[in-house]
């Protein structure tokens, strides 16, 4: 009779949270969860996990090359059957894959705990502070705190909580960073995530951030619907840094990277650029007509989008567009962000990079691909 009774208690409960909000995750409750985390004597899931989870997030989350989703709708981030193709549009996710850093290649995704690949020895390896790590940038729009703040870290990152990425960065573990947020996805798939006062709010679970979601996390993006990503629209010349708006993707990896290429580090109003600037508006009309404006070999007024090249807006649109208008620093200006070269899962590349590094050469006639798709004079003898 208990048993029952906690049945129907899980399912009035999934009833309440799904009603409450338009977006928050629907269906059969045991897809996710489990009583008693076993049945005749057979271990349910990978368990037993807290909050009666049947999987972690890396095993929710992981499934076959060639598909979006698990069967039970989990978009995948891990293949673990077959090899992907490559990286973007029918092999991955708009994030990658942690595919190529489950083999080994350290350098081709982050080195989150969970990942088998870089447990042990190749952890060890890269050690665990963050490239770049400033705990100075640490603390959320919501007030988390990546690594409490301090100045080393002593674990390895996460998938959420207070090491990770995802979720609520005041306490610590994957499940409880994450819990309750999928039930309270109110900004989630294919809506505005704008001013998120919760994870669930959130672009991505990211905390605070804001975004549109491509409503098959760019599976099957094309130049008119994907992710939709926010920056801020200050130019060259100066303006605030990146660290003084929390809701940008770009700070969202200054959390654990450090605010290392917003102009305020790295000159741009007195001189040259050291290091290439992010959450920056890419064409500056003070500067006249330059290789930027041309942005996809489209003019800037506008240009198509180039899903290799993402660029953000200073505003989260309603829907996504194939608009680019660079030439402008309103709310449709491009901008760029860290994800305009990066994943933020992993690639097929080194350093995450959304194309072969190698096969940048200037004067090479590689017309419109990897960097110059935004330095659109730099590839013609």
């Amino acid at each position: 009779m208990r048993k029952i009774t906690n049945i129907l208690f899980l399912v009035f409960l999934g009833i309440v949270l799904i009603s409450g909000t338009a977006y928050a995750i629907s269906g059969v409750c045991s897809n996710c969860h489990t009583m008693h985390a076993s049945q005749d004597g057979i271990l349910m899931g990978d368990g037993p996990n807290d909050y009666l989870l049947l999987y972690s997030c890396i095993n929710c989350h992981s499934g076959a090359a060639g598909s979006a989703t698990t069967a039970n709708g989990a978009p995948i981030v891990l293949r673990i059957s077959g090899v992907p193709g490559g990286q973007g549009v029918a092999n991955t996710l708009a994030g990658g894959d942690f595919y190529w850093v489950d083999q080994g290649s350290d350098a081709m995704g982050h080195n989150v705990d969970v990942i088998v690949g870089v447990d042990g020895a190749i952890s060890g390896n890269i050690g665990n502070n963050p490239p770049g790590w400033d705990e100075s940038y640490a603390t959320d729009a919501l007030s988390g705190v990546v690594n409490n703040g301090a100045a080393t870290w002593a674990n390895q990152l996460t998938c959420a909580g207070q090491y990770g990425c995802h979720g609520d960065h005041t306490v610590v573990g994957n499940d409880a960073g994450i819990v309750g947020s999928h039930h309270g996805n109110v900004g989630g798939t294919a809506s505005q995530a704008n001013g998120a006062i919760s994870v669930g709010a959130s672009y991505r679970f990211c905390a605070g951030i804001n975004g549109l979601e491509h409503s098959q996390w760019e599976w099957d993006a094309t130049t008119s619907a994907h992710n939709e990503y926010y920056g801020t629209t200050y130019n060259d010349t100066g303006g605030t840094p990146s660290g003084n708006d929390l809701r940008t993707i770009s700070y969202f990896c200054a959390l654990c990277h450090g605010d290392f290429h917003a102009s305020a580090d790295i000159g741009g109003a007195t001189t040259p650029w050291q290091r290439h600037p992010t959450d920056i508006v890419l064409f500056s009309g003070d500067r006249g007509t330059t290789e930027y404006s041309n942005y996809n070999l489209g003019g800037g007024s506008p240009s198509t989008y180039n899903l290799q090249a993402p660029v953000a807006r200073g505003a989260v649109p309603a829907s996504s567009s194939a608009n680019v208008y660079v030439a402008q620093s309103d709310d449709d200006g491009a901008i760029v962000m860290c994800l305009s070269c990066h994943r933020a899962h992993g690639s097929d590349q080194p350093d995450i990079l959304r194309w072969d590094y190698s096969t940048i050469i200037a004067g090479g006639g590689s017309l419109n691909s990897g960097c110059f798709v935004c330095h659109t004079t730099k590839d013609t003898p």
